[in-house]
């Protein structure tokens, strides 16, 4: 079953994303390795069931596919979703209304082959969750801003008149720093939303 088939009634997709096809890298070279050394023994020892055994590596890199396929990354109007699994689907969901921060980070190879890592901080029980090597992990978090930017609580759709409290603000602001400071956030992440946050006042 697709995702769209599991939106609830008046929820809308607004990115679907994955891992970055650089996580399969390591899977693909060990199996690899794995498959050259049990072919070279077949050939050496003469071995017809060593041949066989050739086929778990392959049997191995099909099924990390799929799974690599299957684990998805999803922000609705509604919620942030992470769903994985082939035989059982599980997921995690957060409600953009619990998303407190998110954050980017990637590293210099990371923003040449555009993956990085997503944190999101939500007020729930799960607190800080991470996801890593996303592809494009700029557009995954300007989708959930602008989601829970139009985000009303109360009705689930999209709100444009209820201005954001600015009595917080200073506290916000001072918040960012500390992540700042800790290295959490970059210096330009902490500019660009202490930007925004002083438009507001």
């Amino acid at each position: 079953m697709s995702f769209e088939e599991q939106l609830l009634p008046g929820e809308n997709l607004v990115i679907l994303t994955r891992q970055h096809p650089l996580v399969l890298f390591r899977p693909v070279l060990v199996n690899l390795v794995v498959l050259i050394i049990l072919t070279g023994l077949a050939l050496y020892l003469q071995k017809g069931w060593i041949a066989a055994l050739s086929i778990l590596p392959l049997l191995y890199l099909i099924w990390e596919y799929i799974e690599w396929r299957r684990r998805e990354y999803i922000v609705t109007n509604r919620r942030v979703v992470l769903q994985e699994g082939i035989l059982s689907r599980s997921s995690f969901d957060a409600a953009l209304d619990k998303v407190n921060n998110v954050y980017c980070s990637h590293s210099y190879l990371g923003r040449l082959l555009k993956y990085g890592e997503v944190r999101l901080e939500t007020a729930s029980e799960q607190g800080m969750s991470v996801f890593s090597c996303l592809l494009d992990p700029i557009a995954f978090r300007n989708s959930i801003l602008s989601a829970k930017q139009a985000y009303s609580p109360s009705t689930g759709t999209t709100s444009s008149s209820a201005p954001a409290p600015v009595q917080g603000i200073p506290q916000l602001i001072e918040g960012l720093a500390s992540l700042r400071d800790r290295g959490i956030i970059s210096e330009a992440e902490f500019q660009e939303k202490k930007r925004l946050l002083l438009e507001k006042l």
